[in-house]
């Protein structure tokens, strides 16, 4: 039986009317949490005594709060990093950085763990500055691909944000 709207009990009705203010106000301020920290776009390169290293996977970690950012590597090293949740970017923090597998062409095996920092007058603003050399490379019980560890870098509020790896 199809009953009017007007003929639903008082109760019914003050239960739809409510509900349906209740929506209106969460579309009109807003209802969901974003907790997305600031992005800022990165773009880098990767490379390995002056020839880019292709199909290895970067990964920056924010120390403060913030999820990961990822990118892989074209063949001519370059990559562009996206937020966690798709969004171009990475948090604008500082970073721990890894670096997993590539090639450089060549050479048969994944890249060897040595790292050149660009820090002094030389360094660009927004450049990969190691602290100290990585952590050795490791292959995981499955023979995969090395991992290079131990390296930071600053994401700034303001570009140019790319960022030179050199391993």
């Amino acid at each position: 039986m199809n009953l009017p709207f007007h003929f639903l009990p008082k109760s019914s009705l003050r239960l739809v009317t409510g509900m349906t203010l209740m929506l209106l106000s969460c579309m009109s301020i807003g209802c969901s949490f974003d907790d997305t920290p600031d992005l800022s776009e990165v773009t880098g390169t990767l490379t390995k005594s002056g020839k880019p290293v292709a199909g290895a996977q970067v990964e920056f970690y924010p120390i403060s709060a913030g999820a990961a950012s990822y990118g892989k590597t074209d063949e001519e090293g370059n990559f562009v990093l996206r937020y966690s949740t798709g969004k171009p970017g990475a948090a604008v923090d500082e970073h721990t950085v890894s670096v997993i597998g590539g090639r450089v062409e060549g050479e048969r095996n994944a890249p060897s763990v040595e790292v050149t920092s660009m820090a002094g007058a030389d360094a660009a603003e927004g450049t990969l500055q190691p602290i100290g050399g990585p952590k050795k490379g490791r292959r995981n019980s499955s023979g995969g691909p090395k991992t290079v560890e131990g390296l930071t870098a600053e994401v700034l509020a303001t570009g140019p944000n790319h960022i030179e790896l050199t391993i």
